[in-house]
């Protein structure tokens, strides 16, 4: 490996991991609200797909059913999301938020979108352009794993 990039690793790696346990935390955070951060994560799943099954929050959350069945109770249990059956196949179960799901959910997501704001409003445009390019690029790393190296 290059040593210039070494010495670049090591100077950001630190950093970087401090920066994102900082802002997940204080993205997460809805002490003010009945919701946890994973709830909050699941429940946006939901409210984005309107409807969808516990495999493929499992597969978007990266746990496994069990642990989805466990998170959904609580959320069902607090009456932010409903549990029915396909119409296409009686044995699927698909989750659905609940308009108390929606009015807690959507709080919780201009919490979550003042604090980027904090934040973001400390960069530049210049900068803000620059870390979005980096961000997709970093997102979009994955596909050249495996001896593909091309550069963009």
């Amino acid at each position: 490996m290059d040593t210039n990039l070494n010495q670049y690793i090591d100077r950001l790696q630190s950093k970087f991991s401090t920066v994102m346990k900082k802002l997940r935390n204080e993205i997460m955070n809805h002490r003010d609200l009945p919701l946890t951060g994973p709830q909050f994560h699941m429940l946006s799943l939901i409210a984005r797909e309107q409807s969808c099954n516990v495999s493929y929050l499992a597969e978007a959350l990266v746990v496994k059913p069990s642990a989805i069945t466990v998170m959904l109770d609580r959320l069902v249990q607090n009456g932010y999301v409903e549990r029915k059956h396909d119409d296409q196949d009686r044995r699927a179960v698909l989750v659905s938020i609940t308009s108390q799901g929606k009015e807690v959910y959507e709080k919780a997501r201009q919490k979550s979108r003042e604090v980027l704001e904090y934040y973001f409003a400390r960069l530049d445009e210049n900068e803000r352009e620059v870390l979005e390019r980096i961000v997709i690029k970093l997102d979009e790393a994955e596909r050249f794993k495996g001896g593909n190296s091309e550069e963009s």
